[in-house]
């Protein structure tokens, strides 16, 4: 796990964490739920205190800790982040900085497409929990733009009891993609950025 080397750094995660607060998963003997709306609230928090774009953000249990992961574009290089809380007086922070250099073709595609998205994550994820009625628990860019793939679009998961669905929300227009399967990648922004993080 990354430390933390300053009292800047540690100002600005506790700036981060203080707007996630009313969101905390609650947890029960057989899974963990989330709120509609927490997704969405963390992108956004995440976008707003880093000053860059997400690429993917997720629901986190990582050793039973609920948090969450995320993969933003910053400076041409990727922040991932981890943020999971133990128990309710303990919270862990992971950053890990990969500056453009060490990005491999794979993020660089992602972030190319990013940058070209003009609908908010936020109100992608917002659209995908309204019309399943269900929190989601992953959002990010979809299949990157390129040679075969000419839509940008969100991917969004949605859980509702046991049953997760995803979901395509075109990130130029903001409208639902019927048929999206073609648009989901195996190797999503969070997997590539925390196999590259140092």
């Amino acid at each position: 796990m990354g430390v933390l080397k300053s009292n800047a750094a540690l100002v600005g995660v506790i700036l981060l964490l203080g707007p996630l607060v009313p969101y905390q998963m609650a947890q029960s003997r057989d899974a963990e739920t989330v709120p509609i709306g927490a997704l969405a609230h963390a992108a956004e928090v995440f976008q707003e205190d880093t000053g860059g774009k997400v690429l993917e953000i997720r629901l986190a249990n990582t050793a039973g800790a609920a948090g969450f992961e995320a993969a933003i574009l910053k400076n041409g290089g990727v922040l991932y982040m981890r943020i999971a809380s133990p128990d309710e007086h303990v919270t862990e922070i992971d950053v890990k900085d990969l500056p453009p250099w060490l990005l491999n073709y794979h993020l660089e595609a992602y972030a190319r497409s990013a940058v070209r998205a003009q609908v908010p994550i936020r109100e992608a994820i917002v659209k995908a929990e309204k019309r399943n009625n269900a929190p989601a628990i992953d959002a990010g860019i979809a299949k990157p733009l390129g040679g075969d793939n000419a839509v940008l679009a969100y991917f969004v998961e949605t859980l509702n009891g046991s049953r997760r669905e995803d979901l395509a929300v075109d990130a130029t227009t903001g409208v639902f993609i019927e048929n999206p399967q073609s648009l989901f990648e195996t190797h999503t922004p969070v997997e590539l950025a925390r196999r590259l993080a140092p």
